[in-house]
C-alpha cells in the first residue's frame, strides 16, 4: 500500500470530488463522480449497492480515481492527482462515513442517502497502488501530451 504525501491528503480534504473509474463486464470504462475522505491511507467514497460502479468493483476490484485541483503548474498545466488501486467493498450500515462526507461536501450532520436509511448503501475502500499526475503529490510530473489520458 502506498501512503498518501500531504500534498495529496490537503487536496483530498477540500471539496474536490473524484471522478471513479471502472471497468464494465464488456471491458469498457464506466465513469461517476464520488465523494471521497481519506481514512488509514485509503480514499473512501459511499455508494447504492446496485449501481454499476458497485457491480463493477465486484468483478474487478481495479479502480482509478481523478481530483482535479483548482491551481495550475508552473507550465500552466491543471494540477490533478490519480490514483490507482484495488478497491473493497464493506456491506452494511456505516452512517459515520457517509455523515462524514456529508459534512464535508455540502455542510450536513446526516447524509441525505445515509447508510441507515438505505438496506443497499455500501461504502468502498481503495487500496493505493500507485499516485500520479500532475502536482506536489508526484516527485517527477508525468510527461503527458495536453489531451491525452
Amino acid at each position: 500500500m502506498v501512503s498518501i504525501p500531504a500534498p495529496a491528503q490537503a487536496l483530498l480534504g477540500s471539496d474536490a470530488v473524484a471522478h471513479v473509474w471502472t471497468s464494465n463486464p464488456d471491458g469498457s470504462p464506466q465513469v461517476s463522480v464520488v465523494w471521497v475522505i481519506v481514512q488509514d491511507d485509503e480514499v473512501l467514497f459511499g455508494c447504492d449497492g446496485s449501481s454499476h460502479k458497485a457491480r463493477n468493483l465486484r468483478q474487478n476490484p481495479r479502480v482509478i480515481l481523478s481530483i482535479e485541483d483548482d491551481e495550475r503548474n508552473e507550465r500552466g498545466f491543471q494540477r490533478h492527482l490519480v490514483i490507482r488501486g484495488r478497491a473493497t467493498i464493506e456491506d452494511g450500515p456505516q452512517p459515520d462515513v457517509m455523515d462524514r462526507l456529508a459534512r464535508k461536501y455540502v455542510g450536513l450532520g446526516r447524509h441525505p442517502l445515509s447508510l441507515r436509511d438505505s438496506a443497499t448503501a455500501v461504502v468502498v475502500r481503495v487500496e493505493i497502488d500507485r499516485i500520479s499526475g500532475v502536482g506536489p503529490w508526484v516527485d517527477e510530473p508525468e510527461r503527458e501530451q495536453v489531451g491525452s489520458g
